[in-house]
C-alpha cells in the first residue's frame, strides 16, 4: 500500500480503514467518559482522566494522518460508529445480568466491584484494538514514500503510546482485580 502525497486522494482501502479507525477511538473516548464517571474507579480518576487526555490526542493525530494521507471523513462511518456506541452501552447489561444473578446474596458493593472490573475489562479490549492499529497505521506511514514532519512523527509515536496506556490499564484492573478477587491460600 502505496502512500500518496498530502494533495492526492487517499488509496480508497486505506481511507475506509482511517474512517474506521477514527470510529473506533472516538468510541473509545466515549467509554472512557463513561468509565471514569462511574463512582466505583473514583480513586482511579487520575489515571483515566490521564488516559483520556491521551487518546484524546491520538484521536487529533489520527484526523490530521487522515488529512494528510489525502483521506476525507466518511460521515456515514462515522455516524454508524457513534450510533453503535451507544448502542454498545446496553451488550454490557446484557452480559452482566446473568452474572450477578448468579452470585447469591452478595452485597451491593461486591456486586458493584463486579461490575467495575468488568468494566475495565471492556476497556482493556478496546485499548489492545487501539494498539494493533496504531501499529498498522505507523506501518502504513513507513511504508510510503517515508513522509517528513511532526504529523509522522506523531503517527509513529502512536503504537509506543498505546502500549503505555494499554499497560496503565491492566496494572489499574490488576490492583481492582486483586482487591475484589481472594487469593487462594498456600
Amino acid at each position: 500500500m502505496r502512500l500518496r502525497s498530502p494533495r492526492a486522494a487517499a488509496d480508497p482501502a486505506l481511507a475506509a480503514y482511517l474512517n474506521e479507525q477514527l470510529a473506533r477511538v472516538s468510541a473509545l473516548l466515549d467509554q472512557l467518559r463513561r468509565v471514569s464517571r462511574d463512582p466505583g474507579l473514583a480513586a482511579e480518576r487520575a489515571v483515566l482522566g490521564d488516559l483520556r487526555r491521551q487518546v484524546t490526542a491520538d484521536r487529533a493525530t489520527v484526523r490530521l494522518a487522515m488529512r494528510r494521507l489525502g483521506a476525507p471523513h466518511d460521515w456515514a462511518v462515522l455516524g454508524v460508529g457513534w450510533a453503535s456506541t451507544r448502542a454498545a452501552r446496553l451488550l454490557p447489561l446484557l452480559h452482566r445480568m446473568p452474572v450477578l444473578d448468579r452470585i447469591p446474596s452478595v452485597p451491593s458493593g461486591r456486586q458493584d466491584a463486579v461490575q467495575v472490573l468488568l468494566e475495565l475489562e471492556d476497556l482493556l479490549a478496546g485499548l489492545h484494538r487501539r494498539q494493533v492499529a496504531a501499529r498498522v497505521l505507523a506501518d502504513a506511514v513507513d511504508a510510503g514514500a517515508g513522509p517528513d514532519g511532526d504529523w509522522a512523527l506523531a503517527v509513529r509515536a502512536l503504537p509506543a503510546r498505546a502500549e503505555q496506556q494499554l499497560r496503565a490499564a491492566e496494572e489499574l484492573h490488576r490492583r481492582r482485580a486483586a482487591a475484589l478477587l481472594p487469593r487462594p491460600a498456600r
